[in-house]
């Protein structure tokens, strides 16, 4: 597995900025989002949010990213869902 890596993410309506670290841990990559924007007055709880207190982004056990194109892709569609729950605050379980 190569090392860790970070990129920035650009929500699709532009307005959102996210920060991310990929970390190859034991086969996987975790992913780490450093940086975004506020959760808007919303519940930041990891239950909803899916992003733990340290950052780290939750992925169902047996579906974390195995490659840095599927951490990138994982990341994408986990900032996109922030951006919709802290304009709506609909959670997605």
């Amino acid at each position: 597995m190569s090392t860790t890596f970070n990129d920035t993410y650009r929500s699709k309506k532009g307005k959102h900025y996210f920060k991310f670290r990929f970390v190859p841990t034991g086969g996987v990559y975790d992913v780490y989002c450093d940086s975004h924007p506020g959760f808007n007055g919303k519940d930041n709880s990891p239950r909803k949010t899916h992003l733990f207190h340290s950052g780290k982004l939750c992925f169902q056990k047996g579906k974390e990213p195995r490659t840095p194109k599927r951490a990138r892709e994982l990341a994408g569609q986990w900032a996109e869902y922030m951006a919709e729950y802290r304009r709506t605050g609909i959670a997605q379980y």
